[in-house]
């Protein structure tokens, strides 16, 4: 006990003489009765930690660690000085944040808590997001540690956070690629704007602007003479995207190309009505404040998963197309200067032949054969 006392004792003159010039002092806490100092000294943390005493938190659970090595409360005291560094913020904060929750899970990487530590891991770098136009290395960051928090903790209570998370900081990553792709666009540069809605469309299926992303990708295919290609995207703004204003843009495009208009996907348009009424809504102020803020806007991203679209060989069935006379006949695929990734598409035209017209796959002479 005489050894507790001095402990507790010798804590606040230290925090004392670390925080002259006004700061407030730590409180002098003896111990009573059994209290065991380990726990005294963990509960004194957190009661700093809530009055924003981050420094004089950290200083006392170090106290904690380096008085009682294998005390019981170590687990918690590394996981506390972590959040004191996560709940001060700022840039400096965060970084260190990271780099303690990640020492944790060195240490502890059986803990009940370690899915809240690697939750926190992805949160520092989502907490750093820029706008899209600006450095996206807080947000790739932030997608990477999602990503391994969804793929190691399936069970755990913060998934279903985690993943909506994800799609926000994807609704970032897509709209700067999507901005990228419109750049290009203009400067005439159709293969890098062909890379750019690529990315965008198969890397992050739950962008809400994928309609853009596929008339712009449509365009640049187009640009190219790449008319079938082109027509496959249009379609799928047509038959995926059925409620997007972009929709009779498309059906005038897939008229003017002389290809078929593909019904709308039942189970899309369900989704785009349902996003429509989970579409959160924003006052004015709000909007106004968010182009002076320096975090990206992820209003809009889904509150739910899509299917990815194909970006490998597609196949479009020409049926319902103009017919063409056999001198007319569509061309091989133009595959020249084609990305990785990007659209390879097999015509299918299933035109019936007359009756009259023999079967030039067989000998001649074997239709009269029994």
């Amino acid at each position: 006990m005489n050894r507790v006392l001095s402990v507790l004792i010798l804590l606040p003159l230290t925090l004392s003489g670390c925080f002259l010039g006004g700061s407030k002092r730590a409180e002098v806490v003896t111990p009573t009765g059994e209290a065991e100092p380990d726990k005294i000294l963990y509960e004194k943390s957190l009661k700093d930690l809530e009055k924003g005493r981050y420094d004089v938190a950290r200083l006392t659970l170090n106290v904690l660690l380096n008085t009682y090595p294998d005390s019981d409360y170590k687990e918690k005291a590394k996981l506390v000085i972590a959040d004191s560094f996560f709940k001060q913020g700022g840039t400096s904060g965060l970084i260190q944040a990271e780099a303690e929750y990640k020492d944790f899970r060195t240490f502890f990487p059986t803990s009940e808590d370690a899915d809240d530590a690697q939750m926190r891991i992805a949160l520092t770098h989502y907490n750093q997001m820029e706008k899209p136009d600006r450095d996206a290395t807080q947000a790739k960051a932030a997608e990477r540690e999602f990503r391994a928090f969804l793929e190691e903790f399936p069970d755990s209570p913060l998934h279903d956070e985690a993943a909506q998370k994800l799609r926000d900081t994807q609704e970032v990553l897509a709209e700067s690629n999507l901005r990228v792709a419109n750049h290009y666009m203009i400067l005439k540069r159709y293969e890098a704007s062909i890379r750019r809605t690529s990315d965008a469309i198969r890397d992050y299926p739950d962008f809400s602007r994928q309609d853009e992303a596929l008339w712009v990708l449509g365009q640049a295919l187009e640009k190219q003479k790449r008319v079938p290609n082109a027509g496959y995207y249009y379609g799928k703004i047509v038959s995926d995207h059925p409620l997007s204003p972009l929709v009779e843009n498309a059906r005038k495009k897939l008229e003017d190309l002389n290809l078929p208009i593909p019904e709308v996907n039942q189970q899309a348009l369900s989704r785009a009505q349902a996003d429509l009424e989970n579409v959160p809504s924003s006052s004015f102020m709000g909007r106004v404040m968010s182009l002076f803020s320096k975090k990206p806007n992820v209003s809009s991203a889904r509150r739910s998963g899509r299917p990815g679209l194909e970006l490998g060989a597609e196949r479009i069935n020409l049926d319902a197309a103009k017919q063409s006379t056999p001198s007319e006949a569509a061309p091989a695929p133009d595959t020249s200067g084609d990305i990785s990734g990007s659209v390879g598409v097999e015509i299918i035209n299933r035109n019936a032949a007359p009756a009259t017209t023999p079967d030039k796959s067989k000998p001649a002479g074997s239709e009269k054969k029994n």
